[in-house]
């Protein structure tokens, strides 16, 4: 009995292997269709929830509640210096990001909401119109890391959020024309569905064989100066023998050899 359940078992294997892959092949196309229909959903969220959390960290400070506010005030700073004279206050208690990155995140998340309710047709900025929305930022940010001068709140705010709109618009469009330009996904030319099992087999292309029935006489046509006998072996028991058959040409009708007398 436990022999024929592991001959069972080595029977069904290949078949087991070939639904896994079948399964595993169907649930990465299906995660691949939905990241390509719902990826601006999915950056949108991030970026909201980013926002949201910087505004919340002054507000959950505010009635008591520092055991969410204050890891969640530390682990923003990953994305953000937190300088307290460059951030707003609420409540009097700090945002979770700076002015700058504040406009900038909120600015992000703005475009990347109306790309997406736009149904991701929202054309994209040219690369020149990208550098000059950029560039007031860049200006603004190095001559105060310089010393050169010191910025105010109304221009971190502004240049934040020219930089973060002119990313959403000239990134989100590009990407969605680069996935619309890339070929889906099919199924190889060599796999093929079997209705009965409910699975996908390979198949290969198949040679067939050359019958040639039994009533077929082949003849060849012999050179002019072939000889007019030809040697016919015949096996006797242990040994081999040889006689003389007149066949009138490699083109005559074939003759049956006469037994040999030992």
């Amino acid at each position: 009995m436990a022999i024929q359940h592991i001959g069972q078992a080595q029977k069904n294997s290949p078949q087991v292997m070939l639904r896994l892959r079948q399964m595993l092949e169907q649930g990465m196309n299906a995660f691949g269709q939905f990241l390509f229909n719902y990826w601006p959903h999915i950056l949108t969220t991030i970026l909201g929830l980013v926002v949201a959390a910087a505004i919340a960290v002054p507000v959950l400070s505010y009635f008591g509640l520092d055991s969410i506010s204050k890891p969640l005030f530390y682990s923003m700073h990953f994305i953000c210096a937190q300088i307290p004279a460059h951030s707003f206050y609420i409540f009097g208690h700090q945002l979770g990001l700076c002015a700058r990155n504040l406009s900038i995140y909120a600015s992000m998340f703005i475009g990347s909401l109306v790309f997406t309710l736009s149904k991701k047709r929202l054309p994209g900025l040219p690369w020149w119109a990208w550098a000059i929305f950029i560039l007031p930022m860049a200006w603004d940010g190095v001559t105060q890391m310089f010393g050169w001068r010191e910025s105010s709140w109304e221009l971190r705010v502004l240049t934040g959020t020219l930089f973060g709109l002119a990313n959403v618009l000239f990134v989100l469009p590009m990407i969605q024309k680069a996935l619309l330009e890339t070929p889906l996904y099919t199924a190889p030319a060599h796999y093929v569905q079997v209705p009965a099992m409910n699975q996908i087999y390979p198949t290969f292309p198949q040679q067939q064989a050359v019958v040639i029935p039994a009533t077929t006489t082949i003849t060849t046509t012999p050179p002019a100066n072939t000889p007019q006998s030809v040697t016919a072996s015949v096996e006797i028991d242990n040994g081999m023998r040889t006689q003389q058959a007149p066949t009138g040409g490699f083109g005559a009708t074939k003759q049956p050899v006469q037994d040999i007398p030992l």
